[in-house]
């Protein structure tokens, strides 16, 4: 299987950090913490790709992570972390809030989300899976960002003990073993991320059901993104179902319609940040998802990305210049892998 190794160590100590800033760049943007002697930073990343999965060991210092929205819209990339720590710990900034993670806990980050985080004299093994290959599987694909998954439970000792093993083993495993541990590794995580409480009071099958119509009402509302007229009334009437089951099935979702409007303006977003769609016009893209103007989509993509449609692609071309020009001969590195993973 296809293997990449990236260590600082082999720049002078003067470059290591700014070298490894660069890289690092195809997901997050670093800052060195200010307690470590730049010359005696070190960085290192293993990683493999398995299929269109890539799994990476990362041992480094002390640094903070960010993914701001422009970043987000300007590198495009739309795919799960599922990281663990095996060293060192991560505190995750939530709103007011800061989140722990230990090693043990299962970490889940949602690239198209921002993010700010301060990784402490860590060694991680992450998983970058893209968004299309385990988000239809999850009850809330959009619900886990941030979301950390204590290492006490007991489907996180299993998952935590997967990564672990294939990171362990996949120096050894010929292609086709590393494509067999694919659907080990979605299932786990679809399992981990779909799991209730103990104490949540509907039933399994009463679960299932649930998850059975949330699917076949985003398979409706994916195959009609581009009418007008689609609305909870429209979804309620083609799939006969009350409105009220139908809200109750989309509350920790916002609502149904703004999952409508959410899935419109994924779906745009990809039209916006694709260089072989750049001859359409902001309009076009809007009637295209179903927007009614040019207008409401612009100040709804906006409120939803905080850049317009036009700033979000002047973002993108900017970030695939500087990377055109940056680019190194070799397509084999960590960070090709995951820049291919981008709309």
């Amino acid at each position: 299987m296809d293997r990449s190794i990236f260590d600082t160590r082999t720049v002078s100590p003067q470059e290591r950090f700014a070298v490894w800033r660069d890289s690092i760049n195809v997901v997050f943007d670093a800052k060195i913490d200010m307690r470590i002697t730049p010359t005696r930073f070190h960085a290192q990343v293993d990683a493999t790709a398995l299929g269109q999965i890539v799994l990476g060991r990362i041992t480094s210092e002390t640094q903070s992570f960010e993914r701001s929205q422009q970043k987000i819209l300007s590198d495009g990339l739309d795919s799960y972390i599922v990281q663990v720590f095996t060293k060192g710990h991560c505190e995750v900034q939530d709103g007011r809030t800061v989140r722990q993670v230990r090693p043990g806990d299962i970490y889940i980050i949602d690239a198209s989300a921002p993010l700010q985080a301060v990784d402490y004299g860590f060694q991680t093994v992450s998983a970058v899976i893209p968004r299309s290959l385990l988000s239809r599987r999850l009850v809330s694909a959009d619900g886990h960002h941030r979301r950390v998954i204590p290492r006490e439970t007991a489907l996180a000792k299993l998952l935590y003990g997967f990564i672990l093993s294939l990171d362990a083993n996949r120096a050894d495993m010929t292609l086709d073993e590393g494509l067999a541990s694919i659907e080990p590794l979605l299932s786990l995580s679809e399992s981990i991320l779909n799991a209730r409480s103990e104490q949540a009071s509907v039933s399994l099958d009463d679960a299932a059901i649930d998850f059975a119509v949330v699917n076949a009402v985003l398979d409706f509302i994916d195959d009609n993104l581009g009418d007008p007229a689609l609305s909870p009334e429209m979804i309620s009437a083609a799939l006969g179902l009350s409105r009220s089951r139908l809200y109750r099935l989309f509350q920790h979702l916002d609502g149904i319609a703004s999952e409508i409007r959410r899935r419109r303006l994924r779906r745009s977003l990809h039209d916006v940040l694709n260089t072989s769609q750049r001859r359409l016009q902001v309009s076009e893209i809007a009637y295209r998802w179903g927007f009614r103007s040019d207008s409401d989509y612009i100040r709804a993509f906006k409120r939803q990305y905080g850049l317009t449609p036009g700033q979000a692609k002047a973002a993108r071309s900017a970030m695939q210049s500087s990377d055109t020009q940056a680019e190194i001969a070799s397509q084999q590195s960590y960070d090709a892998w995951i820049r291919a993973f981008s709309r």
